[in-house]
């Protein structure tokens, strides 16, 4: 027996777990995931777990005829629970690649305590038509995957890709694009043209979906993130995401933060690798239009970063100490401090 839980689905034939609502029209729509299931899947077994095309072939055949794809990068996640462990995966159609046919799929053994330690379950693979994956464009925003006569729809969101309406734009500061991260916050990215550096901004034209609580003047945090953001008061409030807990980024798990969601759909329009080169001249000629490096083997991509990385209370309060005796907060955040520290006298060297 094998159970699945695929996330950002909604309820499957067992209804075991999914998308559940009230009866009415108007009802709310939750998601229900059962301890039944769970403990049904983590004593499954017989799947091959270093069979990437069996294991692919399993989750594939587990989801519905139609799926939603929120993330702006185009990665469809899902979780599986078997023998035992907790695998975290994502099945992708990049936006360059599924034009040629190219699928992506991916899973790990997830990191859930200290005691998963090396070596753990890791494997990936690109699909095409030679293992007989074959992938059709129903419309730019519509795909649909065929695997053994199976056929499953991919709806990627669209993101409106139009400046900022809640706060003005600063001086200096140009949009660049709207992003959905896993994490289900949407965040705009924006560039500072005088002093050539990126930082994101919350999108609160949408829907938040998390609890922002304060932490200190001028600072709140997400309650199940751990973002911190700096309330710019100059800008009509808007939310400067200035901190990510390093706890999420270490385990890589969906709130590890937002450099790896950008809105490739849409490169030909953000222009992307433009602003990437300016905030970083040794890029210049590395990159492609979406940011993948060029000359390295594999595929790589520059992660889009510009904020501080916290593993303790103590450090994330030195940070924000750092912002707030800046002249440029955001520069401070883009540079994660840096651009303070190297401005800092260096110590004399003693005389003999």
């Amino acid at each position: 027996m094998l159970a699945l839980i695929v996330a950002a689905c909604g309820s499957d034939s067992s209804g075991s777990s999914g998308s559940v609502s009230d009866s009415g029209e108007n009802a709310p729509s939750t998601y229900l995931a059962l301890n039944q299931t769970w403990v049904e899947g983590l004593s499954a077994s017989g799947l091959d777990l270093t069979d990437v095309d069996a294991v692919f072939w399993h989750v594939f055949s587990g989801l519905p005829d139609e799926v939603t794809v929120y993330p702006s990068e185009n990665y469809f996640y899902f979780k599986l629970y078997v023998e035992g462990i907790q695998l975290w995966g994502n099945i992708r159609l990049a936006a360059g690649r599924r034009e040629a046919g190219v699928l992506s799929f991916a899973y790990f053994e997830y990191q859930e305590s200290p005691y998963v330690i090396n070596p753990r379950v890791r494997r990936n693979k690109f699909f095409t038509t030679a293992d007989g994956v074959i992938l059709e464009e129903l419309s730019p925003f519509k795909w649909t995957v065929e695997y053994k006569g199976r056929k499953v729809v991919f709806n990627f969101h669209e993101l409106n890709q139009d400046p900022p309406n809640l706060f003005p734009l600063g001086e200096n500061e140009k949009f660049v694009m709207r992003t959905f991260d896993e994490s289900g916050y949407q965040f705009f990215l924006l560039f500072n043209t005088k002093d050539n550096y990126l930082f994101w901004v919350l999108n609160e034209e949408e829907i938040v979906t998390d609890v922002l609580q304060p932490l200190l003047p001028d600072y709140i945090v997400g309650r199940r993130s751990g973002f911190v953001f700096l309330v710019d008061k100059n800008h009509n409030d808007r939310k400067v995401l200035a901190a990510i807990r390093g706890a999420n980024a270490t385990v890589n798990n969906y709130y590890d933060g937002p450099f790896d969601q950008l809105a490739d759909n849409y490169v030909d329009q953000t222009n992307i690798t433009e602003y990437l080169v300016l905030s970083s001249p040794t890029l210049r000629g590395r990159l492609d239009k979406y940011g993948y490096f060029n000359d390295q083997v594999g595929s790589s991509r520059v992660a889009v970063s510009p904020y501080f990385v916290y593993f303790s209370e103590h450090q994330l309060g030195g940070f924000l100490e750092m912002i707030n005796s800046s002249d440029d907060p955001y520069r401070t955040i883009s540079k994660k401090g840096s651009d303070l520290l190297s401005m800092q006298p260096k110590a004399a060297t003693p005389v003999p």
